[in-house]
């Protein structure tokens, strides 16, 4: 039976985170051979290893590419023989860096099956497309947050990719032939798919493609493939923006901090076209003070991505606030990190590859003018000036035709997301007889950030144990979701003086449950310091037990928690609400 649950709100006053090795495969497969791997931020030992497909999948000849793959054995004593394969979103997500946070979050389905990541052809450790202006530490920041497709820059790219690449192989079908020729060669015999974002598409299309192998399927943040993007960004942003700035006017602390966040936009907005602000910022890698030239671009981008989630949305009226009254910095700091840590570590010769040949192809000259609301043409403009430059590749001719399946499958939606909205969730269901769709109050992009959230890893696993939405009730579930509260003032974060020697007690090993995500932090010359994606982040503190990543924006922080004298654990915060704790081992 096809159900959709529609939004339940929550009442205004709520506020609202083995084996030694293996070598398997059928007869006639390439051998995948996997061995004991350590993976950054992951607690437990996985197993990983390189399996080969041809760049051409159709004439099986020239160059070949080493797919990147993990898996994660089952910590149970009985698995079940279906794994759940994780496909990343982007196009350029690497889905192997999730591999720690599904660990952590997921330690209960981790238990009964196998999770298995692979990094598609041009991401990850998989031969990722990058263009050479993101080559090297720090670069790639400023043109992402100005433009996120550097146009002028494109030709360059073009050049240098197609030297070792040809670009018409990289398209979301081939993607999905991929994954099942490794699965095949890892035995499975059926698999569970789980995507997001992008890697939503990746998983109904797999579905198309190779049937015989689905056995369950959820969706997060759903984007098929006749899905017009970025044609539909500028309205979709603005929806989302309006939706927050509706519950922040009927909050009475929240309106009476903010009562006019649409003015304040376009004071900000207004005073950027005239003069773009040179700001210092901290880059949390290097430590180093850096200058940020925060555009009417660089903002409007910022902007759209903090109504990603919950906790940086919650946040959108008080920095737009301060900047609209000449503090700057709020947004400045978080548009660098932003920058950093998503944007110019997308592989845009992935990005591009995928995009000319899929949704980009769809747009219309009239879908390309019609772009209201704070963000207005800029990115639809920018995708198809590259576009024009780019290569595509050839789809089958039923690629933009709905998605038809008797499988089970589970669609989420946010309320408030700026991306993917409820109705592409609808489009798609209509032609899934057995599915549920589900739209979480008051949610972004992702549910991340949520009170009581954990209540939607519970309808997964029924799915997962079920293989059957027919039973599953979510309706208590989605009335006990709430967010956090909007941020009314802005932490003025002041840091204070540790000695090494008393930095000593912080150091250690913390890890969530199961082997999941895991944090070692040492006590260097700098400081109290982390390693995370092959950098060194310093922790400063700022209070006795609570500490902040230097660099990260105003609100997030780590609180450590002592008993008997002793320090057991982290807690750590995004906008008030605590996202994970993490044990000390």
């Amino acid at each position: 039976m096809r159900k959709r649950i529609p939004v339940l709100r929550s009442p205004p006053s709520l506020a609202v985170l083995l084996f030694c090795c293996l070598s398997i495969g059928p007869a006639g497969a390439t051998e995948l051979t996997l061995e004991t791997c350590e993976i950054q931020g992951l607690a437990a030992k996985a197993q990983c290893g390189s399996y080969p497909v041809y760049e051409n999948r159709q004439t099986k000849t020239g160059r070949q590419i080493p797919l990147h793959v993990a898996v994660l054995p089952a910590t149970g004593d009985n698995p079940k023989p279906d794994p759940i394969i994780f496909f990343a979103g982007g196009p350029g997500g690497s889905s192997v860096n999730m591999a720690a946070g599904m660990a952590g979050f997921r330690s209960e389905d981790l238990k009964q099956r196998d999770f298995v990541f692979i990094d598609y052809r041009g991401t990850g450790q998989s031969q990722p497309l990058f263009c050479p202006y993101q080559e090297g530490a720090g670069k790639g920041i400023a043109e992402a947050l100005e433009s996120f497709i550097p146009v002028e820059l494109v030709d360059e790219c073009l050049t240098a990719l197609a030297a070792k690449a040809d670009l018409t192989q990289y398209t979301t079908p081939i993607i999905t032939d991929d994954i099942a020729e490794v699965l095949t060669a890892l035995d499975y015999q059926q698999v569970n798919l789980w995507g997001g974002s992008y890697g939503t598409r990746v998983a109904m299309i797999f579905m198309r493609r190779h049937p015989q192998l689905v056995r369950t399927v959820t969706l997060e943040g759903v984007a098929p493939a006749d899905a017009k993007a970025p044609a539909d960004f500028a309205t979709d942003a603005q929806t989302a923006l309006q939706g927050w700035f509706a519950e922040c006017a009927a909050e009475p602390a929240c309106n009476k901090a903010f009562p006019n966040p649409m003015d304040d936009l376009t004071k900000v907005l207004t005073e950027l076209d005239n003069s773009p602000r040179n700001m210092s910022i901290i880059n949390p890698q290097t430590q180093s003070a850096e200058v940020l030239n925060l555009s009417h671009n660089s903002f409007v981008q910022t902007l759209r991505y903090m109504l990603y989630s919950a906790p940086q949305a919650l946040k959108v009226p008080a920095f737009l606030h301060a900047a609209a009254n000449g503090d700057w910095q709020p947004v400045a700091q978080t548009a660098y990190n932003i920058g950093n840590f998503l944007l110019s570590q997308l592989p845009m010769g992935l990005y591009l590859s995928v995009s000319c040949s899929e949704g980009s192809a769809l747009i219309t000259a009239q879908d390309a003018a019609d772009q209201p609301g704070f963000f207005g043409d800029l990115r639809v403009r920018q995708e198809l000036a590259a576009c024009d430059k780019w290569v595509t590749g050839k789809l089958p001719d039923n690629f933009y035709q709905p998605i038809q399946s008797n499988a089970p499958v589970l669609l989420f939606t946010g309320e408030r997301d700026p991306v993917t909205t409820s109705r592409w969730a609808d489009h798609v269901q209509q032609f899934l007889p057995n599915s549920l769709n589900l739209v979480i109050p008051e949610s972004g992009h992702s549910a991340a950030g949520l009170r009581d959230a954990e209540c939607l890893l519970d309808i997964q696993a029924q799915l997962l144990a079920t293989a059957s939405v027919d039973d599953i009730n979510a309706t208590a579930c989605l009335q006990g979701i709430s967010r956090p509260a909007f941020m009314l003032t802005i932490p003025k974060d002041q840091e204070i003086v540790m000695e090494n020697a008393a930095l000593q007690r912080f150091s250690g090993s913390y890890s969530m449950e199961e082997g999941g995500f895991q944090l070692i932090l040492e006590v260097t010359d700098d400081g109290l310091v982390t390693t995370a994606d092959d950098s060194t982040l310093r922790l400063t503190p700022i209070g006795p037990m609570r500490f902040k990543i230097a660099g990260s924006p105003p609100g997030d922080h780590f609180d450590f928690i002592e008993q008997d004298g002793e320090i057991v654990a982290i807690d750590v915060i995004r906008s008030g609400v605590s996202q994970a704790k993490l044990q000390k081992q």
